[in-house]
């Protein structure tokens, strides 16, 4: 029946046709084992229990729907995969260990599944080119998020604390770190009573020369036609981080005792303490728990001209298992989540009246919940199954959020897709060098960032030559992967 499929599909005729099968053909009832990231919420399995029973006639499946606490899912993971054992589908990423998986096989190959049993979800891909990023080995093995957005680095301020000081900052006027740093001056002198900034910013000085990260502080420039591979510290990049890292220290705009302030940033910024950071568009635009009224962030993009790679499919994916019993039904559920707005409700936001209430299109928490205490609602993994056309604005995203964030992806050409977005690594005959750089290189940085390593370019020679054996080992065998890499593409 595959074969017959396949042959269709070829021929541009297997959609109806596996429509109407789903439809006519009697499905024998299987149970879909789940794993997502982090901790599960009380009223998890009565929403599967729900998804189930709506969607009997379509999957005729039931869930077990399982979490696995955020600090151990990549190990647990890894050892399940090691031992063999038997589960559907998981929540992935290129921050988890996905690399590590699929070097294991652990990940079921796709390429002829997908089109016949996830006809609507593979044409989607295909419209995005995020396949690409999620084929290994000729195979495709995981089904990426289907967003699409930049992280390129801006420079977020307090509008509003800025407003009422009478600082007059045109975000089109500020595009480097120098155009950054006389706003700091200003903010500074205004409010000296709060924090200023908590660090130079890599990430920018990344997008101003078009490095793209590959893992282990290896870059290569996007502008390069022979791909070459360089340790971050040996680049004019790294240089001039470290040197505005001084600068900023020496200035008073980053404080003295960062790095022995325990107390977490992101709660310093929420009371208004810290007010200015590096961002990006998500995280400037997004919805804040802000303690002062009517605070607000302002920003500016840095370095327009710079390359900047868009942020890689495999950023948050789902991966059917190769020891997966049912790899057909999980994609014709994934097929669904494509195409079924009441789907994409249930599995996101729960059952209404129960989990989540709607304010007009808005889903909002029932009363007495937060995302404190929240049933359901902002369950961690969730990233990976959202869809554009279906999300619904919430307490952190507004209407068409995510649509703006496409619109804003694609609004300066030199946001681009990076060719190695499904690069990784394989560290298999240097895992010691690659340990020692990064522990070296950990060390350092923290200094190095906030202007406390002593003179910047003495700190920037001396990371150089701690680096320089290591290195060596370290970018040859890099330098054979990446070419083999872009020449198998």
């Amino acid at each position: 029946m595959k074969r017959v499929l396949a042959i269709l599909l070829v021929l541009g005729l297997c959609l109806p046709i596996v429509s109407s099968m789903a439809a006519a053909e009697e499905l024998k009832p299987v149970t879909l084992s789940y794993i997502f990231f982090a901790d599960k919420k009380s009223a998890v399995d009565q929403v599967w229990g729900e998804i189930a029973n709506k969607y009997r006639d379509k999957l005729n499946a039931d869930f077990n729907v399982r979490f696995i606490p955020g600090d151990d899912y990549k190990t647990t993971l890894l050892m399940m995969a090691a031992a063999g054992e038997s589960w559907d589908m998981n929540f992935e990423g290129n921050w988890l260990g996905y690399y590590q998986m699929i070097a294991m096989d652990a990940y079921l190959d796709l390429t002829d599944l997908l089109p016949v049993y996830a006809p609507d979800l593979f044409a989607a891909y295909e419209e995005s080119g995020a396949l690409e990023a999620a084929t290994y080995n000729g195979k495709i093995v995981a089904l990426p998020w289907t967003m699409v957005m930049n992280n390129r680095t801006n420079f977020q301020w307090r509008g509003d604390l800025v407003k009422e000081a009478g600082i007059e900052l045109n975000a089109d006027d500020i595009t480097d770190f120098d155009d950054v740093y006389e706003a700091l001056l200003k903010i500074n002198e205004a409010y000296p009573d709060r924090y200023t900034i908590e660090v130079s910013s890599l990430d920018a000085m990344k997008v101003k020369y078009s490095l793209v990260d590959l893992g282990n502080n290896l870059v290569i420039d996007l502008n390069d036609p022979e791909y070459t591979v360089q340790a971050i510290e040996t680049t004019d990049a790294y240089r001039e981080y470290a040197q505005y890292g001084k600068k900023l220290q020496d200035a008073g705009l980053i404080w003295k005792d960062v790095l022995n302030d325990k107390t977490d940033h992101n709660a310093l910024i929420d009371q208004g303490k810290l007010i200015t950071k590096w961002g990006t568009s998500e995280f400037a635009r997004q919805n804040r728990a802000w303690v002062e009224e009517g605070a607000y962030w302002d920003y500016a993009f840095l370095y327009p001209d710079g390359k900047s790679p868009n942020r890689t499919p495999l950023a948050n994916a789902a991966a059917i298992s190769a020891t997966s019993d049912n790899p057909e039904r999980v994609l014709m559920f994934m097929n669904l989540l494509q195409t079924d707005r009441e789907l994409y409700d249930l599995m996101h936001y729960g059952i209404l009246g129960v989990t989540y209430e709607l304010n007009g299109e808005e889903a909002v928490y029932p009363e007495g919940m937060t995302i404190a205490n929240s049933n359901y609602m902002d369950w961690q993994g969730r990233w990976a199954f959202w869809k554009p056309q279906f999300m619904r604005p919430d307490a952190n995203y507004h209407e068409n959020f995510w649509k703006e964030e496409e619109e804003n992806a694609y609004s300066n050409p030199n946001n681009v897709v990076s060719p190695f977005d499904a690069f990784s690594l394989n560290a298999e005959d240097i895992s010691i060098e690659v340990a020692q750089r990064d522990q070296v290189h950990t060390d350092a940085d923290k200094l190095i960032s906030v202007g406390l390593a002593g003179d910047a370019d003495a700190a920037v020679d001396k990371l150089i030559a701690d680096q320089a054996a290591n290195a060596v080992v370290i970018i040859a065998e890099a330098q054979k992967q990446i070419d083999a890499y872009m020449a198998a593409r």
